[in-house]
């Protein structure tokens, strides 16, 4: 069974990265996601050439939506 990972990065990425290598060829799980809540973080760069799918949360999204 696989599990999928999401890394949570707002800056360049570098324990993102050392996470995605790590689990690179592991059979069992898999980075299949970095989200930022900045459009301009060095880290969707890095994701991208990895190949890694991004998503990127803008903070005023949680201060004007009602949950409940």
């Amino acid at each position: 069974m696989q599990h999928n990972l999401a890394i949570f990065a707002s800056g360049t990425g570098s324990n993102a990265k050392k996470i995605a290598e790590y689990f690179k060829h592991n059979p069992n799980i898999n980075v299949s996601l970095i989200v930022s809540n900045r459009a301009d973080a060095p880290v969707l760069e890095m994701a991208r050439a990895n190949g890694i799918p991004t998503l990127v949360i803008d903070r005023q999204f949680f201060t004007t939506q009602k949950i409940f």
